[in-house]
């Protein structure tokens, strides 16, 4: 009985969370804050009780505070790819970078991300890279499981180039073949051998 218990336990933790297989930022940089930080920043004082509701959100005195939002204040905007709640060291952390991937598998949790990659992609964008664009994801199909990769980069802007104009002089096309080779009187004197 307590063993058929501990596998009916491992089977509902595994089949619960999200199969993030991994998640890379180049150009990584990170800012920490304590929940009093985030709370006095979003407007809330005289803190008696800050309480965690789920990865993303405080309780800061019974006022719901979303971290990106936190985070989007407190950081560069450009670079920012996500904002979430540390509970074991009680911080929130801020993180930047310059492009990030992420591979998730699609399994029973993480299926609808699947069904169409490049929806489930923009949605993941959302989730793991707020500032980034979606610029290239992949979808590979595996006998247990398939995967779903995503790559997001920070948006291009393109600068209009200034165009110079320059006056050309009109073409005129210099004589390259010479008008004598074509008489045979002179073609026959410049070929001929020298006469012994």
């Amino acid at each position: 009985m307590k063993s058929l218990f501990i596998f009916l336990f491992i089977l509902s933790v595994s089949t619960s969370f999200s199969e993030v297989l991994k998640f890379d930022v180049s150009g990584y940089k990170r800012e920490l804050f304590s929940y009093k930080e985030v709370c006095e920043e979003m407007g809330i004082k005289h803190l008696v009780m800050i309480e965690v509701l789920d990865p993303v959100h405080l309780d800061c005195m019974g006022k719901k505070v979303n971290i990106k939002s936190f985070c989007l204040r407190k950081v560069n905007n450009e670079s920012f790819i996500r904002g979430y709640i540390n509970s074991k060291l009680s911080e929130v952390a801020c993180e930047m970078g310059r492009e990030a991937f992420v591979s998730i598998g699609c399994d029973k949790r993480d299926k609808h991300f699947c069904k169409n990659p490049i929806k489930g992609c923009e949605k993941l964008n959302r989730i793991f890279a707020h500032s980034h664009a979606l610029n290239h994801y992949s979808f590979n199909e595996k006998d247990i499981d398939n995967v779903l990769n995503c790559y997001f980069s920070l948006p291009v802007k393109l600068k209009q180039a200034k165009v110079r104009e320059v006056a050309y002089p009109p073409f005129k096309q210099d004589p390259v073949i010479d008008d004598d080779i074509f008489e045979f009187d002179k073609v026959q004197k410049r070929f001929s051998l020298p006469q012994k």
